[in-house]
């Protein structure tokens, strides 16, 4: 039996748009959380006796990262307790610019980090050994993962295949997808145990007998509308009694752990009155671990002057509150609709109490003379009615 730790898509040296406000605060934060996350996958490994640690490809967010970045990864990486294998993926892939090309590798070997450079065989120990299957380039034609398993032979030993790419239905294909039945009729003549696979950062099971996994991403780094479950990595444990050839009856047990400390919200929420709004908020206040937490929103349906004052003002304690807080672009429009009592209670006469009425037209999408304007025009009209009835609240 042999028990280890599946993880994959690094990607150290990610950064996130959303997080570098505010001098890049959030982003420096981030940074650091990611390499905390080895860290705890490095005691982890320990806490459950596992012998070694696969990262199944993407391990750097690209081949030319600054050298300050890469060091600092690679000074938490040679840190880690066991011994842990690099697959190049298509973020890192082992091309000409690779990275694992940098002299710093030269040395780690020494330290237990080895990079899977092509396809041989791998001895971990006695009875385990791992077949990898390097990214050479960005995109691939050819399903590279099925050419090298359907050339396995069976073997007593407890085989492993560490990979990186996509299999059909998974994400946006780039190149050609892993054939999913070349796995499984390896699997069935005694030819591999377990498929520790990578680019997906949802943690994924791709087969009925659960011998074929995204671990996911370490730590989360996409919205939940898009990335529903990462921020683990995986226990595999693998027994294969030495007798088994040719039949594949190993066991393999695989269970989910979670080593990540960040959250990406994705809400969307129609209003249909204030009371929505309500809802809204209360939603932001029970997420816990605002520091690490990152919330995109879109709220449809509409309001007037009074409530989006309201809903401004809470809107920006609650931003302080987050590592990012901020509306989509696309799929909200929470449109000011302006009544006349609204514009009576911002006490104006004159030119802008007349300005006040012709936004309050435009921003419902027509002139005073009932004739339809662009969209551009109705939302920057709503917009001026906002800054209005915030400065004016303000002058108060």
């Amino acid at each position: 039996m042999v028990r280890f730790i599946h993880t994959s898509d690094w990607q150290l040296g990610m950064t996130r748009w959303f997080l570098e406000e505010n001098e890049g605060e959030a982003q420096s934060r981030f940074d650091e959380d990611r390499l905390a996350a080895i860290d705890r996958i490095g005691a982890l490994a320990v806490a459950e006796g596992a012998e070694f640690i696969v990262v199944a490809g993407d391990v750097f967010d690209s081949n030319t990262l600054p050298e300050r970045v890469f060091q600092r990864a690679v000074d938490r990486i040679s840190q880690l307790p066991v011994p842990v294998y690099l697959l190049p993926g298509n973020h890192d892939a082992l091309d000409a610019s690779s990275i694992y090309l940098r002299p710093a590798f030269n040395s780690l070997k020494k330290a237990g980090i080895h990079v899977v450079r092509d396809s041989e065989p791998i001895q971990v120990r006695e009875g385990v050994e791992i077949v990898g299957v390097p990214v050479r380039g960005k995109y691939s034609a050819e399903d590279i993962v099925g050419q090298v398993v359907s050339q396995l032979e069976a073997t007593e030993d407890i085989r492993i295949v560490l990979a990186h790419g996509q299999v059909e239905g998974f994400g946006q294909d780039a190149g050609a997808t892993i054939d999913i039945d070349e796995i499984r009729s390896a699997q069935s003549r005694g030819a591999l145990d377990y498929v520790a696979l990578g680019d997906s950062h949802s943690t994924a099971q791709l087969d009925g007998a659960g011998r074929v996994w995204f671990s996911g991403a370490h730590e989360t780094t996409a919205y939940d509308d898009k990335e529903h479950d990462s921020g683990n990595v995986l226990v595999v444990d693998v027994d294969k009694p030495r007798s088994t050839v040719s039949d594949g009856t190993s066991t393999v047990t695989v269970t989910p752990t979670p080593v990540g400390a960040w959250h990406f919200h994705a809400i969307s929420k129609d209003v249909m009155s204030f009371s929505d709004v309500e809802d809204f908020f209360a939603e932001l206040d029970a997420l816990p671990g605002k520091t690490t937490t990152a919330v995109k929103y879109s709220l449809r349906g509409s309001v007037n002057l009074a409530e989006i004052s309201e809903f401004e003002a809470r809107m920006a304690v609650q931003a302080s509150r987050f590592a990012a807080l901020y509306r989509r672009q696309s799929g909200s429009d929470l449109t000011v609709v302006a009544e006349v009592h609204d514009i009576e209670r911002l006490g104006l006469s004159g030119y802008p109490l007349k300005a006040a009425h012709e936004l309050s037209a435009r921003s419902q999408g027509h002139n005073d003379d009932g004739t339809s304007i662009a969209e551009e025009d109705r939302q920057a009209a709503a917009d001026a009615l906002r800054l209005l009835a915030r400065l004016v609240g303000e002058k108060e």
